[in-house]
């Protein structure tokens, strides 16, 4: 079994297959249970080739909507460190955001030097497995997490599942890093642009730019 990356090929160029899965979006398909099921130990034979906190089919060259998304703080715990989520689609989103360091398997060099993203602190997704799911920030249970993780599992399954969804829906941590905002701080928007703004406690939230100016009064800034 293969991973997919966007490690360069001898040429210089990179593997066209990164171009091929992870760039496009992967629709939603009916599956027999038996097809379910040889996906399902598919991906669970594929994280453990790969260790990570979740993987998505396509990172492994399957054209499937279906992920693996950690479910405990104790990856050594036999049996459930894993959801299994089967054509998985966001179906609700916060308007609030937090800031995250991600690494991703597909992308090596993140794995040494990670992206700072943006995510919603709460969504809602819907699944044929599992049905509908709702994944939302603990920060005050953050503050709590055992070593060595800084966060909770909430927290940290809150970021997993936005990330192998963006993979099955084409994108990467590099179009979710938070970053690229500030590259346009000086940009023209339009009335109704949807733009980042963060609150003098650090909070994120998603507002229209017509709309900049009443959080411009409360101390917001553009990021």
């Amino acid at each position: 079994m293969k991973l997919i990356t966007d490690k360069r090929m001898s040429n210089g160029l990179i593997n066209s297959d990164f171009y091929k899965l992870l760039t496009k979006k992967v629709e939603t398909s009916t599956m027999t249970q038996s097809e379910v099921d040889e996906l399902h130990n598919q991906l669970l034979e594929g994280i453990k080739m790969y260790p990570g906190l979740g993987i998505a089919a396509n990172q492994l060259g399957i054209n499937k909507r279906a992920c693996l998304i950690v479910n405990t703080l104790d990856l050594n715990k036999e049996g459930d460190e894993y959801l299994f989520l089967l054509n998985p689609v966001i179906t609700k989103k916060s308007d609030e955001f937090f800031i995250f360091w991600e690494s991703c398997l597909s992308l090596h060099k993140t794995l040494r030097k990670p992206i700072r993203t943006y995510r919603h602190t709460e969504v809602t997704i819907k699944t044929d497995n599992l049905g509908e799911l709702t994944f939302k920030i603990d920060p005050a249970a953050d503050a709590d997490a055992p070593a060595p993780w800084k966060v909770s599992l909430a927290t940290l399954q809150t970021s997993v599942v936005q990330h192998e969804i963006d993979h099955l829906d084409g994108i990467t941590i590099k179009d979710r890093n938070s970053l690229n905002w500030t590259q346009h701080k000086t940009n023209n928007y339009g009335r109704n642009d949807k733009i980042i703004m963060k609150a003098p406690s650090g909070d994120l939230v998603e507002v229209k730019f017509k709309k900049a100016n009443d959080y411009f009064l409360k101390g917001y800034e553009i990021v």
